[in-house]
């Protein structure tokens, strides 16, 4: 917000002496130090680093996509963020490091994958710019579930695949991550049921994840929803992932380990 001042000082004449017009300059920058707004707060700004710095995206209604079985780990405020270009992370050690963000609709039409780089001087959120040509088609997908964020730490070739940041939209004016609860979109393939268990909680029963019903299933069919709550724990997150079709298991579980733990 931009403050408008309107200052005049009286006496302040072309004649007057030298010692009334430094007090005079004085005063008015004593006034506009103390109606300054709040200085805001301070994130740190990855670079895109693919070949030739270029974002990579791509729409293609009739492709089909097979995926992983993890196809998203995001927070829910991460979809809104896309095409806002205020997707962060929070880092959870300092350093050089490497990320591969992945965006994949549920129908399969549009994916991104992106390689970023940051030197982490300070464990502030990371904001990572998601510089899209298609922001009419991202909006497309802006109901619940109907795209999935990844990130990952490494480059997309290398990177740890059950290793997990939580991507959300970051507020860059006070420079917070509006992180909330959790969603997971799974591929189940040939799964008639998808569960999840988080390491280390007081009860061992799998909880169910979710089939979404609405549109097509070409990249990823089930979601699992994780309340704030249940993510406020210290240390590194765990969370397994279990598929059955009709009772029986499928192998192998999968494991979502969650950097840092909210």
């Amino acid at each position: 917000m931009t403050t408008n001042i309107s200052i005049q000082i009286m006496g302040f004449e072309s004649g007057s002496s030298p010692v009334s017009r430094f007090l005079a300059c004085l005063s008015v920058l004593a006034l506009l130090l103390v109606t300054q707004p709040a200085v805001c707060g301070e994130f740190l700004e990855a670079k895109l680093d693919n070949a030739n710095k270029v974002f990579h995206e791509v729409h293609e209604p009739e492709v089909n996509v097979s995926g992983n079985v993890v196809v998203g780990v995001m927070s829910t405020s991460a979809g809104d963020a896309l095409r806002k270009d205020a997707l962060g992370i929070q880092p959870s050690e300092t350093g050089d490091k490497k990320i591969c963000l992945k965006v994949t609709s549920r129908d399969g039409a549009y994916m991104s994958q992106n390689e970023y780089s940051v030197n982490v001087t300070a464990l502030k959120p990371i904001y990572l710019p998601y510089q899209s040509d298609m922001e009419k088609i991202i909006k497309g997908y802006e109901q619940q579930g109907a795209i999935a964020v990844s990130a990952t730490i490494g480059d997309c070739e290398h990177s740890a695949k059950a290793d997990f940041y939580l991507p959300a939209k970051l507020d860059k004016g006070n420079a917070q991550l509006n992180t909330g609860n959790l969603s997971i979109y799974i591929n189940g393939f040939d799964a008639t049921d998808v569960f999840y268990h988080i390491a280390g909680s007081d009860s061992d029963q799998l909880i169910d994840c979710n089939y979404i019903e609405e549109g097509r299933h070409t990249a990823y069919n089930f979601s699992c929803e994780i309340t704030g709550e249940q993510l406020d724990k210290p240390g590194p997150l765990e969370i397994k992932i279990l598929r059955e079709v009709y009772g029986r298991e499928l192998v192998p579980d999968m494991m979502v380990r969650l950097l840092p733990a909210h």
